[in-house]
């Protein structure tokens, strides 16, 4: 008998994860990204995901501010 294929989950970007799923405020967030770059957290991901979540993060938090 044939085994089914497990479907892949698809990966969540960084953007996603940090915009969507996490609590707080914008400048919050920001920090802890900052703090998880500096660490070294996304080496493995895409440049361009993290570049983009950065951005998001910045205009999201000066928004906040207003």
């Amino acid at each position: 008998m044939l085994r089914k294929r497990k479907d892949e989950k698809t990966r969540r970007s960084v953007l996603e994860t940090l915009l969507r799923d996490m609590q707080g405020t914008a400048a919050g967030r920001l920090a802890l990204f900052e703090r998880l770059k500096a660490a070294g957290a996304f080496v493995n991901e895409p440049v361009i995901g993290v570049t983009e979540a950065e951005k998001a993060l910045r205009g999201l938090a000066a928004i906040e501010k207003k």
